[in-house]
């Protein structure tokens, strides 16, 4: 399905073949989701991969009213499958894990299935917090990069970007703990972990044994942000990573950033590209 959204209310979908008699459920599923959020690109992943048509919800970056409103605390991505909200990219995949099995997230194998839980925690935990805040960091440095997200990209509205980046950058920084100290410990963990991503590409293409898992859609999702950020896009220690997340990311149509190679910056919407 890619990045193409389908209608969810009143559409059945199977979800079980048992003693050779289909079942079925209508789905009425909702994703809370700010587009340029690596977060939000997880969850839609999953989403995506699991070929579970869903309606998208816009939340406002600055109110978050659609999430308060269900009862969250205001972070995406969010889901409402029914009656039922969950808040959260990981808790999200685990949810839709249980309730829609097939395509599988998870490897059979026990030992496997542990060691792409591990990639998506630290992925989670590490990975999508440093790769935000240094990516942030690289835009409130060149503005251009916020075009098309949180500032305007054309005229007339374009004049006031100026008001509005000195009205949302001390509220960034607050917010996901832009400061040196913070920065440069992102960049050590970074400068650790992503080598260490790097030597688990196997030959087959995939973190974890010969098929995605959710090890590969966490990576592939949450480095995003590095994209934009010198330091770590133009630094041929990371090639190959860079190299196999942006395959994986074409194969399976999901959207990237314009990696900034040289010159100036890219614009900032994530747009999908060919």
């Amino acid at each position: 399905m890619g990045q193409t959204r389908m209608a969810a209310e009143g559409l059945r979908i199977q979800t079980a073949r048992q003693n050779g008699v289909l079942t079925w459920r209508v789905m009425d599923l909702f994703l809370y989701d700010i587009f340029w959020s690596h977060f939000c690109e997880k969850a839609r992943f999953c989403l995506d991969f699991k070929r579970l048509p869903h309606n998208i919800v816009r939340v406002n970056p600055l109110t978050r009213r659609e999430v308060t409103g269900l009862g969250a605390r205001g972070d995406v991505p969010v889901i409402k499958d029914g009656d039922r909200v969950v808040e959260g990219s990981a808790a999200i995949a685990a949810y839709l894990e249980k309730e829609y099995p097939d395509p599988p997230l998870l490897p059979r194998d026990g030992a496997a299935r542990a060691e792409a839980l591990a990639i998506e925690k630290k992925s989670d935990d590490w990975l999508g917090p440093d790769a935000r805040r240094v990516g942030y960091q690289a835009a409130l440095e060149n503005p251009a990069l916020l075009e098309g997200t949180l500032l305007w990209p054309r005229a007339p509205k374009r004049w006031l970007n100026g008001l509005m980046l000195r009205f949302i950058e001390p509220r960034l920084r607050r917010k996901f703990k832009i400061f040196p100290q913070e920065l440069q410990e992102s960049r050590d963990r970074l400068r650790a972990f992503l080598p260490e991503l790097q030597d688990r590409i196997a030959a087959k293409g995939f973190l974890v044994g010969s098929a995605l898992t959710i090890a590969d859609i966490a990576v592939v999702s949450l480095m995003d942000p590095l994209e934009i950020v010198p330091e770590f896009v133009r630094d041929p220690t990371y090639g190959r990573l860079l190299a196999w997340k942006r395959g994986l990311a074409r194969a399976y149509r999901r959207r990237q950033r314009t990696p900034w190679l040289a010159g100036d910056p890219p614009p900032g919407y994530p747009g999908l590209q060919d």
